[in-house]
């Protein structure tokens, strides 16, 4: 009943690679610091989610997927949406430690510190969602009731004022509460809810907002440079014939430059040339450059000195 599986995003990944780049002096370190946080966290609670919701047996055919992006009047991305010949649901997952107090427009944190932390009302994302969701039904002739839900994946997080008339599940309730939706009558026939599934898979759009200098607007030119040591974390191994060096730890690795290139995509920009390549990774000369660059990874266009190399990303 897996229509769309987890899979963890390559934002994530994309985060990673520019925060470790950044120096901790750089204007925007704070925002992208806590921008990586806070989807490192979201992954993990929304795969603990998914591992509950695929353990769900219903007499009736469903269908589920992780983190749909769609376009309706506007895009919005869903973080779990099930589909039936009877509703469609969507949880808003949300994994944040401390006491949950909502307001009409925010969701406000309190640590045992005492520190607050303001985030968006999720309800106030799940209403819009619900209304894009509807629009897109309609487009395409589909009559589904729609329900909604914020899911706290763990525990750790404590409500101590819920919002009336709202549902909150943790983990533990998701299963319970799907089985209790009224499932009469069948609005959808078997086809239409096939249909349905392949409508949705075939309209989500990949979130790839790459490179992540443009996404930000933050200056690559003011990020570090240079091949991660796979072994203690270092940018700035060296070329050395056949392989590369790490001066601090002495370790060596053949392919260091792989995860390089592949943060150079993600962060810094689009394409590259060969001289762009030798800068970014500290090559010797154009012709170590062009070994590296011979990578069944990469897309090639252009002729000789025009030629500019690209990298495909499937998630």
């Amino acid at each position: 009943m897996i229509a769309k599986k987890y899979t963890a995003s390559l934002y994530v990944e994309a985060l990673h690679a520019l925060y470790k780049r950044m120096p901790k002096s750089h204007l925007k370190f704070s925002k992208i610091q806590e921008e990586y946080y806070q989807t490192v966290a979201g992954d993990i609670g929304e795969e603990a989610v998914m591992k509950v919701i695929e353990q769900l047996d219903l007499p009736y055919k469903f269908y589920i997927f992780h983190n749909v992006l769609l376009y309706s009047e506007t895009l919005f991305q869903m973080d779990i949406l099930i589909i039936t010949q009877y509703y469609a649901l969507i949880l808003e997952v949300k994994n944040i430690k401390g006491e949950i107090t909502f307001t009409d427009q925010q969701m406000i944190r309190t640590l045992t510190t005492n520190e607050t932390h303001a985030f968006d009302n999720p309800f106030l994302q799940l209403e819009e969602y619900e209304n894009q969701l509807k629009r897109l039904f309609q487009a395409n002739h589909i009559s589904l009731p729609i329900f909604s839900a914020v899911a706290f994946a763990f525990t750790s997080s404590i409500i101590k004022v819920p919002p009336k008339n709202k549902t909150i599940l943790f983990r533990r309730g998701i299963k319970p509460y799907i089985r209790n939706i009224q499932a009469t009558p069948s609005l959808l026939s078997h086809a239409q809810l096939e249909s349905l599934k392949c409508l949705l898979l075939k309209d989500n759009i990949e979130f790839q907002p790459f490179p992540l200098t443009n996404h930000f607007n933050i200056d690559p030119n003011s990020l570090q440079k240079g091949v991660e040591c796979v072994q203690c974390g270092l940018i700035g191994m060296k070329k050395v014939i056949r392989n590369w060096y790490c001066p601090r730890c002495k370790s060596s690795h053949r392919h260091a430059h792989e995860s390089a290139l592949k943060d150079y995509f993600l962060v810094y920009k689009s394409t590259i040339t060969n001289l762009e390549c030798q800068q970014f990774l500290h090559l010797n000369n154009k012709y170590e450059a062009t070994k590296i660059l011979n990578n069944p990874m990469l897309i090639k266009t252009g002729q000789s000195r025009s030629r500019k190399y690209t990298m495909k990303f499937d998630n």
